[in-house]
């Protein structure tokens, strides 16, 4: 059985459900929970702490929720082999950078229980103002743009639009009004310049983020003999450029790269019988694989993933609005 050092507040400002809750989520992401480690059971915990039953139950329920523990009936309860953290995992590092906290409070005055509600309090109106603040996400398809909005409201938990290029040349009035109010426009480096130009009228902030495509797809390519003809086929000829730079930039060199787009059609199949391999984006790949001949060699680039320093640079971005106490 777990060993949880666990204090209950009764008369603290928060239900005892979410005190649990919180107390039990920092033992996980702090290691002093490790997967597979077997929680004590409902009526365990509550005897332990002296609470009702249905309020640990109710705390198990939000953390099987995130995703941090396993339950199964007659099981028990367990955290995840692999915890899908909601925040990233407590170091050792900001574990000082709380202490350190603590001790600045008590100097100016503040005990440990008042400061753990002012930060309490400060960390939901920084959630409260960032769950208002809205993201709109730009892609050249709608199944990618579907995607990488999920991915980005996944890990900033905000309200993400994701829309296609074709649909910023001629807006409806709802779109119209969905960039009045966004507070941030992406796209990936793909789409930059392109965006750029179709809101060259509007004051808001564009910025670009990167992809990363699947390393088995980069494993393979980089196989490819040197000299080798390969064609790359993204949405427009442009990303296709711009897919050549991800794969010069991931060491793949001396491969001789023709592009090519399937808004193109023409010049696409023009192209696709004249080289022994094509790569194409995920965005690409059905129009693709269906023109690709019996000999030729097809490989899809999955570029799904966004890069950890993209979505670290929304949330500055998506963060900046000052705070007053």
């Amino acid at each position: 059985m777990a060993h949880m050092q666990i204090c209950i507040e009764p008369d603290d400002q928060l239900p005892v459900y979410t005190q649990l809750k919180k107390q039990i989520k920092f033992l996980i992401l702090s290691g002093e929970l490790q997967p597979g480690t077997q929680l004590p059971t409902s009526r365990q915990l509550a005897g332990f702490l002296n609470v009702n039953r249905n309020t640990v139950l109710k705390a198990y329920q939000a953390l099987v929720r995130e995703d941090l523990i396993v339950c199964k009936r007659g099981g028990g309860c367990k955290v995840v082999e692999r915890p899908a953290a909601t925040g990233q995992p407590v170091s050792s590092r900001l574990l000082k950078v709380i202490d350190g906290a603590i001790e600045e409070a008590s100097e100016l005055g503040v005990d440990p229980d008042d400061f753990a509600s002012m930060a309490y309090a400060r960390a939901k109106q920084r959630r409260d103002i960032q769950a208002k603040r809205r993201l709109i996400f730009v892609e050249c398809e709608r199944s990618s743009a579907n995607s990488l909005a999920r991915r980005i409201q996944q890990e900033m938990d905000l309200e993400v639009t994701p829309l296609v290029l074709r649909e910023l040349e001629r807006p409806t009035p709802q779109i119209e009004q969905a960039l009045q109010e966004a507070d941030v426009i992406a796209t990936t480096f793909f789409h930059i310049e392109e965006l750029k130009e179709l809101l060259r009228e509007t004051n808001k902030k564009v910025v670009a983020l990167l992809v990363k495509p699947h390393l088995d797809a980069l494993i393979e390519i980089a196989g490819i003999a040197k000299g080798t003809s390969v064609l790359l086929v993204c949405m427009t000829k442009h990303c296709a450029a711009e897919m050549q730079h991800s794969l010069d930039d991931a060491g793949i060199k001396g491969l001789d790269y023709s592009l090519a787009g399937v808004t193109d059609r023409r010049n696409l199949a023009e192209e696709m019988p004249k080289h022994p391999v094509v790569i194409a984006s995920n965005w690409a790949a059905r129009q693709v694989l269906s023109m690709a001949g019996p000999d030729q060699r097809a490989i899809v680039l999955d570029y799904l993933d966004l890069d950890e320093a993209g979505i670290y640079m929304l949330q500055s971005l998506i963060g900046e609005e000052s705070l007053t106490v």
